[in-house]
C-alpha cells in the first residue's frame, strides 16, 4: 500500500465519520447542542489533516521524483 492510498483510506474515514455525527444531530439521535460544541473543532481538525497530507505528498513528491523520460522531448534519429 502506497503513501496515497493511506491518505485516501485516512481522510475517506474522516469525513465518513463528521457526515454520520451531522447526520444523527439533524435526527436528533445526538443532542444538537453536544454536536455543535464538538462540530467545529472537528471541522478544524480535518482541515488541519487535509493541508498537512498535501504538504506530506508535495514533499514525498519532490524528493521521490522519478527520472521519467519524455519520448516528446527526445531527439529522434535521423534517416
Amino acid at each position: 500500500m502506497n503513501t496515497r492510498n493511506l491518505f485516501a483510506y485516512v481522510l475517506s474515514a474522516l469525513v465518513l465519520i463528521i457526515t454520520i455525527m451531522a447526520l444523527l444531530g439533524i435526527w436528533d439521535v445526538i443532542d444538537w447542542n453536544y454536536l455543535q460544541r464538538y462540530f467545529g473543532k472537528t471541522i478544524q481538525s480535518l482541515i488541519i489533516i487535509i493541508i498537512s497530507a498535501v504538504v506530506i505528498y508535495l514533499i514525498q513528491s519532490l524528493l521521490f521524483k522519478k527520472d521519467s523520460v519524455n519520448s516528446y522531448n527526445e531527439e529522434k534519429p535521423k534517416l
